[in-house]
């Protein structure tokens, strides 16, 4: 049958693969690889940078348990590319990023077929990791104002501030948050 592999259809692949048969993780690395590639190495230029995270999107695959349900392989390995893309510059802290639910950006995972929770957990991920970089200040407000549901004069009051410096740090932050949106459109949606 190995000789027929390459005939075969990716969800009949898909199957094979989650069974542990690496001819058939061949075959589907061969059809995938270059085109995950250029998506890597044109938003990272370092090739060896671009070939890890194209290794990693593979070894992501292979231990895949929900595989088989994947019903459109390679929409999903671009998304994988666009998120392993996101995940390095956020770690070499290149760019930065917002809230997922923001602008229908989940709204555009699910369009994609993508109705995977590690997309929506590296978002949110994501979204957590920015708020921490907001100033101190700024993060505290934030939080009592998004998290803890707080209004601008209940958050002035608990913290001996004016209601007006409240409101200008929540402004501040949205703004701030808007742009990282962005940023994140431009790479999860090029």
């Amino acid at each position: 049958m190995k000789n027929n592999y390459s005939s075969l259809e990716n969800l009949t692949l898909q199957k094979l693969i989650r069974a542990g048969d690496q001819e058939a993780f061949r075959i589907i690395y061969e059809r995938y690889w270059d085109k995950i590639f250029v998506i890597c190495n044109n938003r990272i230029p370092q090739k060896d940078i671009a070939e890890d995270l194209l290794q990693d999107i593979f070894i992501s695959l292979w231990n895949n348990p929900k595989l088989e349900e994947i019903q459109n392989l390679e929409a999903y390995l671009f998304q994988a590319a666009k998120f392993s893309i996101i995940k390095y510059l956020n770690r070499s802290s290149r760019i930065d990023f917002v809230d997922p639910n923001s602008y229908g950006l989940l709204d555009r995972v699910e369009e994609l077929g993508l109705d995977d929770s590690l997309c929506i957990k590296e978002l949110q991920q994501l979204i957590f990791q920015e708020v921490e970089r907001l100033p101190e200040k700024a993060k505290i407000i934030f939080n009592y104002s998004r998290i803890d549901h707080l209004d601008s004069r209940e958050i002035a009051e608990k913290l001996n501030i004016s209601h007006r410096t409240v409101e200008n740090q929540i402004s501040k932050s949205l703004k701030h948050l808007r742009i990282f949106i962005n940023n994140l459109k431009s790479l999860l949606f090029f």
